[in-house]
């Protein structure tokens, strides 16, 4: 019988240390309100700061919190310029965020330049300087929420065959600008920078078993990265060797077939996928599985995602004891 992974999660061990992942020190904003993307990832991109002029900023540009434009802006944010390097705006920390699960008292604003046409979820992309506790220097809070209403962002229904299942939407820039290398075994091949991002055959005509006159099965399969804490399938879904330094909020990025309603029979061609280590012994053989009891799965969903919902679970049980409690002296 299949199991969601909240039912996988509930016979996990608990108590274990959390794996803390390569770049685990990037800030990733607000609880209330975090940054949205991929980050980590190496290499540039290319942003428009006007219609004339570019700039190389990192690739994983927006997805945690930094002063993106301090010494990279070619016309503000450079030694000499106004306001210049390290001073006002442009020593600022902001992120993307998603509009809809933020929860500030500054709402995030819409951004009309620098990636123009990205969007995460359909949504276009929003920015946030107060999730990363820096000055918003451009518009007011009300103004922001004027701009959040009339755009109606937040009302509009998410198409799940495209962003992935609500219970595990997808993540990352749809028409990201620029390409990006992903790593199979020892060689890096060229995907655009908008893979993953949401429900496409992304390997098709692209991954080297998907070229030919007799592709693999599974290059036809959509599929999209998610973030495995915010994923609650029947299929767990999978730990990525794409992006191996991915973070999706401050967890390594993983890949869903399930959530896109296609079937992953990649992983059953995958040696080293967790999923197919059917013993303890040979799951935790790999630094990037973990046993749960009864499964071999990624290690960040047995113990970062578990470690997530027992804290959650301990805030509720608290909380309500306190309401019993106050109950008692009321009466």
């Amino acid at each position: 019988m299949k199991q969601t992974l909240a039912a996988i999660l509930a016979t996990s061990v608990h108590g274990i240390v959390i794996h803390a992942p390569a770049g685990s020190n990037f800030d990733f904003g607000s609880s209330k309100c975090p940054c949205v993307g991929i980050a980590g990832l190496e290499g540039t991109i290319e942003v428009k700061l006007n219609k004339t002029t570019t700039a190389d900023f990192p690739a994983d540009f927006g997805a945690r919190c930094e002063a993106w434009d301090n010494k990279r802006n070619s016309l503000y944010c450079m030694p000499g310029q106004k306001p210049g390097a390290d001073n006002g705006w442009c020593k600022e920390p902001y992120c993307y965020v998603d509009p809809c699960n933020c929860d500030l008292d500054i709402p995030p604003t819409k951004s009309g330049s620098y990636t123009p046409g990205a969007s995460y979820q359909g949504k276009g992309l929003w920015y946030s300087y107060a999730t990363c506790g820096g000055k918003d220097y451009w518009m007011e809070a009300e103004t922001k929420k004027k701009q959040q209403e009339d755009n109606g962002v937040c009302a509009k229904k998410i198409d799940e065959k495209k962003w992935g299942k609500k219970s595990c939407r997808c993540v990352g820039y749809e028409d990201a600008p620029g390409n990006l290398n992903v790593t199979m075994g020892k060689k890096d091949f060229e995907y655009p920078a908008e893979a993953g991002a949401s429900c496409e055959s992304w390997d098709a005509k692209r991954h080297p078993d998907c070229m030919g006159d007799k592709p693999a099965d599974w290059c036809k399969q959509a599929w999209c990265y998610v973030d495995p804490c915010e994923c609650d399938l029947e299929v767990p879904p999978k730990t990525s060797s794409y992006l191996p330094s991915g973070l999706v909020n401050g967890k390594p990025v993983y890949f869903s077939y399930a959530t896109c309603g296609a079937s992953d029979s990649y992983s059953a061609t995958n040696k080293e996928a967790c999923v197919a280590q059917n013993s303890e012994n040979n799951c935790t053989k790999l630094d990037k599985c973990a046993w749960n009891g009864t499964a071999c799965l990624g290690k960040d969903i047995v113990q970062a995602c578990s470690a997530k919902s027992s804290a959650g679970a301990i805030k509720a049980s608290f909380a309500l004891a306190l309401s019993l409690l106050a109950a008692s002296f009321a009466a």
